[in-house]
């Protein structure tokens, strides 16, 4: 069969798909960014990347770990999925712990905003509620948070092989690699003198599965051999091209941006959006990937206005995603952002001209704030109570 035929093949397939009922994609949660960034697919390689402090480690749960999540939880006839996640720079208890106040965030529609450091009871003055610990025992969160362990496995390999075999031996247990034999010619005389089997094709045992290889972040991997962080970072990119190309498998990486977008200089000359050359340890990876998306944060640099929004209103609670690099389609698509890191939550703002909607935005970023003033003059309140308890006469307390 020729290659052109092939093509034709697949994209017919792929349109039966959607005729169906069915998806070539889990489809993004910025709804009015999905003709920048349709969703997620299989066999893409995804690169996200922003400053220290931005929230790209918040933005990769969001959108491929926690979207991807309930999506298969709520469509199990559409997409199987498996994530297998390399977590670098935390626990796998902090990472459920996130995912775990995204719930109460969401499933209440708002009205139980928790961190996790709220739902540690870190502050020996505001331990958690008995009701919020046992909302997790009932519907339908009990469901989701086994679900979300059933296809989420935190793997500790830290090196390239490593993360490379782990991915590799998930596929050879769930469908079949086939080989071809390839003949060695003599270089002089064009004669065989060698045969061996190669890689030819793979068939996963359910073609509907979304295997994930997530690396947080990458900077932090264990170095291979004699090789320098570079060269391992450049190794392990390699690994995850042939984890895309032979099993149709999804890598998504996180990336620090070094100095080029976050020093004084790149402030002045109003660069402060994550670039290819701004990548951290190894520019080798924005080779590679499909898509990369950098996040960015104008509040971080002080502005007070960006792209038409308000930014001493919207203040930490601001970002903007552009997708960077795109093999597939155009780059440079940009959407601003609500983003409350208590919860790990995002959402689209409203355009900058819906004056309307961007009130509603400003009164949410209030209540939020007032929120937290209240709990902090409630501690105050416990804590000078305390002190009169302990000093024995209220006259004796300053207030």
């Amino acid at each position: 069969m020729s290659l052109s035929k092939r093509v034709l093949e697949s994209l017919e397939k792929r349109r039966q798909n959607i005729l169906s009922g069915n998806i070539n994609c889990i489809p993004s949660p910025f709804r009015r960014f999905s003709d920048d960034f349709p969703g997620i697919e299989q066999g893409k390689y995804y690169l996200i990347s922003a400053a220290t402090k931005v929230g790209k480690t918040q933005l990769a749960s969001f959108l491929f770990l926690y979207n991807s999540v309930l999506y298969a939880y709520n469509h199990p006839d559409k997409v199987a999925l498996r994530i297998l996640y390399y977590p670098l720079e935390e626990t796998q208890e902090a990472i459920t712990l996130r995912f775990m106040s995204y719930l109460l965030y969401t499933i209440s529609k708002g009205e139980i905003r928790k961190s996790p450091v709220d739902l540690k009871s870190v502050k020996e003055d505001s331990p958690i509620s008995e009701e919020i610990l046992q909302l997790f025992e009932t519907e339908p969160y009990k469901s989701i948070l086994q679900f979300f362990e059933e296809h989420v496995t935190f793997v500790p390999d830290r090196n390239p092989y490593g993360i490379f075999r782990q991915a590799q031996l998930y596929a050879e247990n769930n469908g079949k690699t086939y080989t071809k034999t390839l003949e060695i010619k003599d270089n002089k005389t064009g004669e065989i003198i060698d045969t061996k089997e190669v890689f030819d094709y793979y068939v996963p045992d359910n073609p509907k599965e979304y295997v994930m290889i997530m690396v947080d972040h990458i900077s932090l991997i264990s170095t291979e051999g004699r090789m320098d962080l570079r060269e391992s970072i450049n190794k392990l990119s390699d690994n995850m091209i042939q984890l895309r190309n032979r099993y149709n498998y999804i890598p998504v990486i996180i990336q620090q941006q070094g100095q080029e977008t976050t020093n004084l200089e790149a402030f002045k000359a109003n660069k402060i959006r994550p670039t290819i050359s701004g990548l951290s340890d190894s520019k080798y990876t924005a080779k590679d990937c499909n898509i990369m998306l950098g996040l960015t944060s104008p509040y971080m640099h002080e502005l007070p206005e960006y792209l038409g929004y308000d930014i001493k209103k919207l203040r930490n609670n601001v970002r903007f995603l552009e997708v960077v690099i795109n093999r597939d389609g155009q780059s440079n698509g940009m959407v601003g952002l609500y983003f409350d890191g208590s919860c790990n939550f995002y959402a689209e703002l409203p355009l900058p001209n819906d004056a309307q909607g961007l009130e509603s935005v400003y009164a949410l970023i209030e209540r939020n704030k007032k929120q937290k003033e209240n709990k902090i003059f409630f501690r105050y309140v416990i804590n000078k109570f305390k002190q009169i308890k302990t000093y024995g006469k209220c006259r004796n307390a300053s207030w």
